[in-house]
């Protein structure tokens, strides 16, 4: 292949990045096939030797090399579970070992783009974050108008286990309920971005809070109660980070409560789920009379269906310490009849795909073993970030958006979901970009 083609080639890859985010509405599929299309190019066409992989300027990148011993031990943790249960065949096979393999793909990507970058010398224009603005604002704008019609600009409407999801939207998701989790994952950036095109500090406190208003005030109207807790607590720790724009943050989160304790007055189911049901899974009741004595069962977290969850995460660990009992497979495990004598008072619904938070699941699927690699990843990651702040601050916007997503004291999805992955894949590089300078030409224009 000529190296004018394989510039050709680098430089469509390297544009579709910022694409991801637009069509992770449609599905995994496109997103996954860009990731995987991008690694085989640069492997076969582009890095001229392994060491490439794990050198940055020369140096060892010992968060890739940490993931890569991460990524070992799911394997092996996967292996040893399929060889241990149940027959020696191509569905165990795929149950316990192929659903781990292509992880690898997710610490590829980043290394990928970076590489192609350098070798081509490739930055970051302007257009490309305005594709990616432009996403974030379709997002924001078709859910809100879900919110107002019942239904989005392409009909959709939100729909959960087969019926009308009441005080729930999905925006441009179809009948995926996750249009809050893909702002909030996607809100820092979006700022990161506004801060590279936005060069004076009015225009950019102007547009922030008009960003920061717009974006909590949808996340709040999608009734996804978690996302909400951590949409508040990153604004929080912007405005510990961020000190020159302390007061814009307060003025605007002050409209911002305004706005949101008009539309839940006006809105008593997203009131009652928002609030409400957030206050019980606590113990903690606002209502009265026949839905007080409803409540009073719930005596704390643990009485709540993620409470289930997460006490039968904890017992499947302790019954398969070191290793877990494999990815994915908590869906399988948590029906068995030795969990029966959990304290949860929901214990009959304790079982799920996933545990419902992130420490949990890495915990009783792939053990302690797999736990503390995991915990070492990310301290590692974190000082990656603190080295490249040095002279580098625009990196405390995605800081802000890897605490949301490794802090452990909240509900979320899988985090061995292809979504998941994807958007930390899109997270990951974004950071790689900053520390290897990729965004300069938009700095000096």
């Amino acid at each position: 292949m000529s190296y004018k083609l394989q510039e050709n080639i680098s430089k469509f890859f390297f544009n579709a990045f910022f694409f991801i985010p637009l069509l992770t509405i449609l599905g995994p599929f496109f997103p996954d096939l860009i990731i995987s299309l991008t690694i085989i190019f640069a492997l076969i066409f582009i890095f001229p030797s392994i060491k490439n992989i794990f050198l940055n300027n020369e140096q060892i990148d010992y968060f890739i090399l940490i993931f890569f011993l991460f990524f070992t031990f799911i394997l092996l943790s996967s292996s040893i579970n399929f060889f241990i249960n149940g027959e020696i065949n191509y569905e165990n096979l795929e149950k316990y070992f192929l659903r781990s393999l292509f992880l690898f793909r997710f610490i590829f990507y980043p290394i990928s783009i970076v590489y192609i970058a350098k070798k081509f010398n490739f930055k970051v224009e302007k257009k490309s974050i305005f594709i990616f603005l432009l996403t974030i604002f379709f997002v924001i704008f078709d859910t809100l108008f879900q919110y107002f019609n019942g239904k989005d600009i392409f009909g959709f409407i939100p729909i959960e286990r087969g019926q009308l999801a009441i005080g729930r939207l999905s925006g441009p998701f179809g009948d995926e309920l996750i249009p809050g989790s893909y702002l909030m994952r996607y809100f820092f950036i979006s700022i990161l971005f506004l801060f590279f095109l936005i060069k004076k500090a009015i225009y950019f406190n102007i547009a922030f809070s008009i960003y920061l208003i717009l974006c909590l005030t949808t996340i709040i109207l999608t009734g996804e109660r978690s996302v909400t807790l951590l949409s508040f607590f990153g604004i929080f720790i912007y405005f510990i980070l961020f000190k020159k724009q302390r007061l814009i943050i307060f003025l605007g989160m002050i409209i911002f409560l305004l706005i949101s304790i008009f539309m839940l007055e006006k809105n008593p189911v997203l009131k009652q789920r928002v609030i409400n049901h957030s206050l019980h899974q606590f113990g903690i009741s606002l209502e009265s009379g026949v839905e007080k004595r409803h409540y009073k069962e719930t005596k704390s977290f643990i009485d709540s269906h993620y409470g289930a969850h997460w006490e039968t995460a904890y017992e499947i660990w302790k019954r398969n310490k070191f290793f877990g009992i494999g990815l994915k497979q908590f869906r399988h495990e948590c029906s068995n009849k030795i969990y029966d004598n959990i304290s949860s008072r929901l214990k009959s619904i304790r079982c799920a795909t996933h545990p419902h938070n992130t420490y949990f699941e890495v915990l009783s699927e792939i053990g302690l073993g797999g736990f503390i690699f995991f915990l070492i990843l990310i301290s590692i990651l974190f000082i990656k970030i603190y080295k490249i702040n040095i002279y580098d601050k625009s990196v405390k916007f995605p800081l802000i958006s890897v605490i949301l997503i490794f802090w452990p004291i909240i509900t979320t999805g899988s985090f061995f979901t292809n979504m998941t992955q994807i958007y930390l894949t899109f997270l990951l590089t974004i950071i790689f970009m900053i520390e290897n300078q990729l965004f300069n030409k938009i700095y000096k224009n």
